[in-house]
């Protein structure tokens, strides 16, 4: 296939996932002057009530990705101008993405407008069921989202989610937390202050499932070597904590070598 065709069939899938009704609410403000708000936390929190939503539906959740929320704020400035899934020079949302650093077999974008807050801008799509569908979408596996403001505009904030689906592993991918799990010693994976067989389970099901995620400080509570991976020995060295062969954690060499 040439990479004419090849593109333009892209091109073809990213429009028939487009999310083509507009959140428009009837309840729109202005600021006269804008305040200071984390716009970071706030594009998170969006991340964190879609994969709430997914998972009460038994999905995955999605990845938050530094690179697709740069898009998304490039489409949020966008829709100041042109609130549109067609960009302000007349192209699709989706040439602001390059294939090269994110190979995709699908694409869409949310956009609203309005609301100061993620709650407030969520259930504008989650009553809209074109963008819904995006959301629950079983398909996508990243996710980039952003928001903006601009005073001397039609609806002051702008929001903006990037979905796509890929089988690449992307850079700096995570999943934004409501609560963070925060362990309290090496072994304790759950964050519950204990070490016992429910942390056993948890590195196990992780190594099984390259998609289960666990947070920086799981990560580092469930690396038993301090060497930065997590394999099937770190497994083995929390197995044989639990059984009592070995009395603390993280295990030194000497440890390994010693038989405890």
């Amino acid at each position: 296939m040439s990479k004419l065709k090849k593109y333009s069939r892209r091109i073809l899938s990213a429009a028939a996932a487009f999310i083509v009704t507009i959140c428009f609410t009837s309840g729109f403000f202005s600021r006269a002057n804008g305040e200071t708000k984390d716009f970071k936390a706030m594009a998170e929190e969006i991340v964190v009530l879609v994969n709430e939503a997914r998972a009460e539906e038994g999905l995955k959740p999605l990845y938050m990705v530094p690179y697709l929320c740069d898009l998304a704020h490039i489409r949020a400035r966008e829709c100041i101008s042109t609130f549109s899934h067609t960009r302000p020079n007349g192209e699709l949302f989706i040439t602001t993405l390059d294939d090269s650093l994110v190979p995709y077999s699908k694409a869409a974008e949310n956009i609203a407008a309005g609301s100061d807050n993620a709650e407030a801008t969520f259930e504008q799509w989650r009553n809209s069921p074109k963008h819904w569908a995006a959301i629950m979408n079983p398909e996508y596996t990243h996710i980039g989202v952003a928001v903006t403001y601009e005073q001397n505009s039609d609806y002051k904030y702008y929001w903006e989610q990037f979905f796509v689906a890929t089988s690449k592993k992307l850079d700096d991918q995570t999943i934004p937390e409501r609560y963070k799990t925060v362990p309290a010693s090496s072994g304790d994976i759950n964050g519950d202050a204990d070490i016992d067989t429910f942390d056993l389970i948890a590195i196990n099901r992780y190594l099984a499932d390259d998609t289960l995620f666990l947070n920086d400080l799981q990560m580092q509570s469930a690396d038993m070597f301090k060497d930065g991976v997590i394999t099937s020995a770190d497994a083995m060295v929390l197995r044989k904590y639990l059984l009592g062969d070995y009395k603390t954690l993280p295990v030194t060499m000497d440890m390994l070598m010693g038989g405890g």
